[in-house]
């Protein structure tokens, strides 16, 4: 039996007496590799299943989960699940959506060829990243990190409402921390690389850009206090455009949570700005036809040069609101219901390159790495991280740059961006989470 039969029957046996049910599956497999000193330190792969069971009494909801598909087990998540939903509390917002059309495209998130790559060739991949940053420069002595990872997945949804549907998807990534040496001074660099197979990654490049750039670090010291402009790399962006992500949710709103509320339909950040959120974006890590509740997925316009137009929904947030979901309901997991999270989510890229927005700064630090992002606060708007990266001088960076703080409250951030360049890069280790290089001007760096 197939898993959209599986997840049909356990609707079946659940959907009775005015129950509504939906049962989420999803089966795959998972591939690791470390290496260290061109030698496997760790390999694993895994094959997994598991299915989930969501039931909706009158709003009171039970959830029951299991990876043994067997008869019993079934029966004893449905059971349980119905057991669960009649001890908790009522709410008249949470409902199973209604199905809609789901347009059939490709969208470019399942590559057939990775079935067809086997151990072997992916610790011979990761083998050659790790040589490549070792041999970008004698004084790279140490790979600190070195992982491959890959998987193959299917997600099968059904609900008692006439929902069924299913999908396929694979990714591949690569990344690696290494550590230059150079007398006393100590830098680390780090290289990356991800797609949908193992063919759309460069090992020689993800091996060299870790490699050069801790050897350009090399050296780094701080700069005098002071407020002046800041270019950030798309990686070094990421971990500000996960906290919009956060802030740009119903959910945020619904609780006053974020440091957006009730400034809807209102100039928010200058007119370089503009956020998507987009669970269709052709080959997006988070792209898939339909949400993990069945709803359509779909593009969101949250800011359009600079006004603030929507905010993310699942189908809880939006009937709470009485409006309609955005396609945004997530699940980390077959152990847990459905929740509000952001897709392939990004800032719009601009017309220009990297190296022309370096061009134009007159005096700047230019960020490649940013530390203790966890004290950016989406509630509140604190944003205050540690950074190193390269000072700008008249267009041109100068020397490597370490040890300083750079902080602006993210309302104040957004109006200052006064630059966006071309090249949009998508981050799937912080979620999907895409920037180009973005210029900001009037930040606070705090040295020495």
């Amino acid at each position: 039996m197939n898993h959209i039969e599986v997840a049909k029957s356990v609707v079946k046996k659940a959907a009775i007496d005015g129950v509504e049910a939906e049962a989420y599956v999803v089966s795959g497999t998972q591939t690791s590799v470390q290496i260290r000193q061109g030698e496997v330190e760790k390999l694993s792969y895994a094959g997994s299943k598991g299915l989930g069971v969501r039931v909706l009494i009158d709003g009171k909801m039970g959830y029951a989960y299991t990876s043994d598909f067997s008869h019993d087990s079934l029966d004893q998540a449905v059971h349980s699940a119905l057991e669960l939903a009649e001890i908790s509390d009522a709410d008249p917002n949470r409902v199973l959506p209604e199905p809609k059309p789901i347009v059939d495209e490709d969208l470019a998130i399942y590559d057939s060829s990775m079935d067809g790559v086997s151990t072997e060739e992916k610790v011979v991949f990761q083998k050659a990243v790790e040589a490549a940053a070792l041999g970008a420069d004698e004084r790279v002595k140490v790979a600190a990190m070195n992982m491959y990872m890959d998987s193959v997945t299917e997600v099968s949804l059904v609900n008692s409402k006439g929902f069924s549907g299913a999908y396929q998807s694979t990714f591949s990534g690569a990344y690696i921390m290494v550590m230059a040496i150079d007398g006393d001074e100590r830098a680390t660099g780090f290289g990356y690389g991800f797609g949908r197979s193992l063919k759309a990654l460069d090992p020689q490049k993800i091996g060299r850009d870790a490699g050069e750039q801790a050897v350009k670090l090399l050296g780094g010291s701080p700069v005098p206090t002071q407020v002046a402009t800041v270019v950030y790399t798309p990686f070094a962006a990421s971990s500000l455009l996960g906290a919009l992500s956060q802030a740009l949710t119903a959910k945020a709103m619904q609780r006053q949570r974020t440091f957006l509320h009730d400034k809807f339909g209102e100039a928010v950040a200058s007119d370089m700005v503009t956020l998507l959120d987009n669970g269709r974006l052709p080959g997006g890590f988070a792209t898939r036809p339909f949400d993990d509740e069945g709803n359509p997925t779909g593009a969101t316009r949250l800011i359009d040069e600079g006004v603030f137009q929507a905010v993310l929904y699942d189908e809880y947030s939006a009937r709470k609101d009485g409006q309609v979901s955005t396609g945004n309901a997530s699940r980390r997991s077959h152990t847990g219901p459905p929740g509000l999270s952001a897709s392939n989510f990004y800032i719009q890229p601009g017309p220009d390159s990297a190296e022309s927005l370096i061009a134009d700064v007159e005096k700047g630090l230019y960020v490649v790495n940013v530390m203790n992002t966890h004290s950016i606060n989406p509630v509140n708007g604190d944003y205050s991280v540690s950074a190193q990266g390269f000072w700008i001088e008249n267009g041109k960076m100068t020397h490597p740059v370490n040890g300083v703080t750079i902080a602006l409250p993210l309302d104040q951030l957004l109006y200052n961006v006064s630059q966006v360049a071309n090249d949009l890069t998508f981050i799937p280790m912080m979620g999907a989470i895409g920037s180009p290089t973005i210029r900001v001007d009037g930040v606070t760096i705090g040295g020495m």
